[in-house]
């Protein structure tokens, strides 16, 4: 399952259309070629003239992105895709930008602790209360590979950020790698002929109450039984109930 990662609807003289923005960290060979899919997507859903943005987050990305088709060595389609470096950009353009920007910042160029410091600020003075975490995670999150937790303690108020849903998703990331790590350790412990073939089951799991139950029956079942349990699809139990027998004296009554 694939999801673009922010779709804008817009309008120019008079004529409306989308722009599809992606964040990609690195490039990829594939980037091009998903622009494409999710562009078309886009167009074939919304029915409207789809603009892409691809916004590189770190460094050695190309400066042009284009999708082409060829036959016999002649092009016959082409997309082109915008490009922005976030490295590129000056942090005080980004602040201009408003909230949004200012989370940002971390990633810019001439950014420092002052600066950073600022976007904190801004963030808290013009976004939504309800906003305020997830954009100062954002914040703390990009600026981490420059300066120490420490450092920026002084500058983005911790309490906000441990509000953040960010925060809670990775949490909870944690918790559910960790309850992986922990059932395969016990598979390779007590059943290590089978490890291989359910730790595919195990690494796909998302639900960190039945990794916990996989993992307490590890010990007490056979391979043959472990295997069937992790690789098994889960069925829901039927919430209906049956309805109650009418006793013996409302079978009277309607006799």
């Amino acid at each position: 399952r694939r999801s673009v990662d922010l779709v804008l609807f817009l309008r120019r003289g008079g004529r409306r259309y989308v722009r599809h923005v992606e964040f990609q960290a690195r490039h990829r060979a594939d980037v091009a070629f998903r622009c494409f899919e999710y562009a078309t997507r886009l167009v074939a859903q919304l029915r409207v003239p789809v603009l892409t943005t691809m916004i590189y987050m770190k460094p050695r990305a190309p400066r042009e992105l284009a999708f082409r088709e060829t036959v016999a060595g002649r092009v016959v389609h082409e997309r082109h895709f915008d490009v922005i470096h976030l490295w590129k950009l000056e942090a005080r353009e980004a602040l201009a930008l408003g909230p949004g920007g200012a989370a940002l910042v971390g990633l810019l160029r001439g950014v420092d602790l002052r600066v950073i410091g600022m976007a904190s600020r801004q963030i808290r003075r013009l976004a939504p209360e309800a906003q305020q975490p997830d954009l100062l995670a954002i914040l703390q999150s990009l600026s981490e590979g420059r300066y120490t937790a420490r450092q920026l303690a002084r500058v983005i108020p911790e309490e906000v950020v441990m509000a953040s849903s960010l925060f809670d998703k990775a949490i909870e990331k944690g918790r559910l790698d960790e309850a992986r790590h922990v059932c395969a350790e016990f598979v390779k412990r007590h059943h290590p002929a089978v490890a291989a073939q359910v730790q595919p089951a195990i690494a796909a799991c998302s639900d960190v109450t039945r990794l916990h139950r996989w993992t307490l029956r590890v010990p007490e079942v056979s391979a043959a039984d472990l295997v069937r349990l992790v690789t098994r699809p889960e069925t829901r139990r039927s919430s209906r109930r049956r309805a109650p027998r009418p006793s013996r004296r409302s079978r009277s009554a309607a006799r």
